[in-house]
């Protein structure tokens, strides 16, 4: 019985292809920033988000703590959505490791900071405040289901918080599926942006690694904040060498992720008792209450069929389409939820 996996887009594994540039990556010592193949990634990414410099982190936490720490002050504060990754599942990062002050916003539809709501969050220059320095976006948003900031969404922010001396950092740990479900370049949605994260081993389908770019002088102070935190890596072109084909020829697949999402929330929503909610990418939420049964319950009777889920809360699910889930495989989901709850 074949295994589906829907829990995320970080189950994925490596294509033959990555597995032979592993086997073939040339090497050096990158903390000497000598690894010719880490340096290969770099310059193809920044290149991709029309970026200075770019640098390869081991994990999308660690490109956002470097895209926080990176650009703040002791005592600053960071503005962020109040649903945003970085906020509800880096453990406190931003203050435990660069002592930065966070304040969310409640998002516009769970996801959209508006330029009216960053000019109300922003601090006065009272002294009894930390003052406002930067803020993040999600793009797209996880708990918001997928949803896509579309670029002139992204400009209108940028240009407030640049109004008012912020920097801004954009968590893009899917970006490529925010631009291939607008259908622009990736380096339209970050234009302006101080910094972007994103991550290789999510849509990608990297086993390991994140990209975080910017400026020169940005990449230069996170290489510092990623030695900080334990990141300096060594002959790391092994791991680095699968996201340089990624980046040749991983992203426009990303649209049949999408297209499965849709197929999924359409054949779901056609059963009685689940109730979906919009998918913009490869993000599908679903709820179960209407079955009678409890999310526990649902998970295990999936599993027996091997279809591997998870849940956000009891009844409330995230299915996550990725390279390995395919058409035929997304059919026999719907058709085996069907049989188990359809009502007869």
């Amino acid at each position: 019985m074949k295994k589906l996996d829907l829990r995320s887009d970080t189950v994925t594994l490596p294509t033959e292809e990555m597995y032979e540039a592993i086997r073939t990556a040339n090497l050096g010592d990158d903390v000497y920033r000598e690894d010719p193949t880490v340096i290969e990634l770099q310059e193809k990414a920044a290149k991709i988000l029309g970026k200075e410099a770019a640098l390869f982190v081991s994990s999308g936490t660690m490109g956002n703590i470097c895209g926080v720490v990176g650009q703040t002050k002791r005592g600053d504060e960071i503005i962020l959505e109040q649903n945003s990754h970085i906020f509800q599942f880096e453990q406190g990062s931003s203050a435990v490791i660069g002592g930065v002050h966070t304040k969310t916003v409640p998002g516009k539809e769970g996801y959209l900071i508006t330029p009216e709501m960053l000019e109300e969050a922003i601090r006065s220059p009272d002294s009894h405040h930390p003052i406002s320095s930067l803020v993040s976006l999600e793009n797209t948003h996880n708990l918001a289901g997928g949803k896509i900031w579309t670029i002139q969404q992204t400009q209108d922010l940028i240009k407030t918080a640049k109004k008012h001396h912020l920097k801004v950092h954009i968590d893009g740990a899917r970006i490529f599926n925010a631009a291939v479900g607008l259908g622009v370049p990736a380096h339209e949605l970050v234009k302006g942006a101080d910094s972007v994260m994103f991550c290789l081993s999510k849509g990608l389908a990297c086993p390991i690694g994140s990209i975080v770019a910017g400026s020169q002088d940005f990449i230069d102070q996170a290489f510092r904040v990623r030695k900080l935190v334990g990141g300096g890596m060594r002959q790391v072109g092994i791991i680095a060498a699968p996201g340089i084909v990624a980046l040749d020829t991983m992203i426009d697949r990303l649209a049949d992720d999408h297209a499965n999402s849709k197929t999924l929330a359409k054949g779901l929503s056609a059963i009685e008792g689940i109730t979906t909610r919009e998918t913009q990418t490869n993000l599908l939420f679903i709820d179960i209450s209407g079955l009678g049964i409890t999310g526990q319950q649902f998970k295990k009777d999936l599993a027996k069929k091997g279809i591997i889920v998870s849940s956000r809360w009891d009844s409330v699910f995230r299915f996550v389409t990725h390279y390995g889930i395919e058409k035929e495989d997304v059919e026999f989901i719907i058709e085996t939820i069907a049989n188990l709850y359809s009502k007869k």
